[in-house]
C-alpha cells in the first residue's frame, strides 16, 4: 500500500473514531453540584471546622504561655544557657503542637471528602448522571444535584449522631 493511501486511510477511521466519541458525548446526562453549598450545609463539616478553631485556640493560648513564661525567666535574670533551653523546650512544645493540630485537620478533610464524594456518586447513580461537574463551572444545562446530595449528607450525619447516643 502506498504512504499516501495509508495517511488517507487513517485520517478516515480517526475521523469516524473522533465522530464516535462526539455522538457518545451527546447523550451524556451531565449533574452539577454546588460543592461550596453542600460544604456549608454539611453539620460534620461545620463541627470538624469547629474543632479546628478550638485546637488554634489551644495553640495561640501555648504561644502566649509560652511567651510568658521565657519574659518572666528572662525577668528574673536567668542565665542565657537556662533562657536558651528553656526558648527551646518551649519551641519544640509548640511545633508538636502545631503539627498535631495539622495532621488533624488532613485526617478530617480527608473524611469529608471521602463522605462528600460519596453522596455525590450515590445521588449521581439515582439521577442517572453520566458525568458531575462543578456548578461554577457551567453556565447552563445539566441537572443540579446540590439538594439531593446535601439531604443525603445531612441524613447520614443525622443517623450517626443517633447511633452514638
Amino acid at each position: 500500500m502506498k504512504k499516501g493511501n495509508l495517511v488517507l486511510l487513517l485520517s478516515a477511521a480517526m475521523t469516524i473514531s473522533v465522530g464516535q466519541v462526539f455522538a457518545q458525548a451527546a447523550h451524556l446526562n451531565v449533574g452539577l453540584v454546588d460543592r461550596d453549598k453542600v460544604v456549608t450545609s454539611y453539620p460534620r463539616a461545620q463541627q470538624a471546622a469547629e474543632e479546628l478553631k478550638r485546637q488554634e485556640a489551644k495553640v495561640h493560648k501555648l504561644i502566649e504561655d509560652s511567651n510568658k513564661q521565657y519574659e518572666e525567666s528572662k525577668a528574673a535574670h536567668k542565665p542565657p544557657a537556662e533562657l536558651e533551653g528553656l526558648q527551646k523546650r518551649l519551641q519544640k512544645e509548640i511545633d508538636d503542637e502545631v503539627k498535631s493540630v495539622q495532621a488533624r485537620a488532613q485526617v478530617l478533610e480527608s473524611q469529608l471528602e471521602t463522605e462528600i464524594d460519596s453522596a455525590i456518586k450515590a445521588e449521581a447513580a439515582i439521577k442517572k448522571v453520566d458525568t458531575v461537574l462543578m456548578k461554577q463551572a457551567v453556565l447552563y444545562g445539566g441537572t443540579d444535584l446540590t439538594e439531593g446530595v446535601v439531604k443525603r449528607l445531612t441524613s447520614v450525619a443525622n443517623a450517626s449522631k443517633a447511633s452514638a447516643k
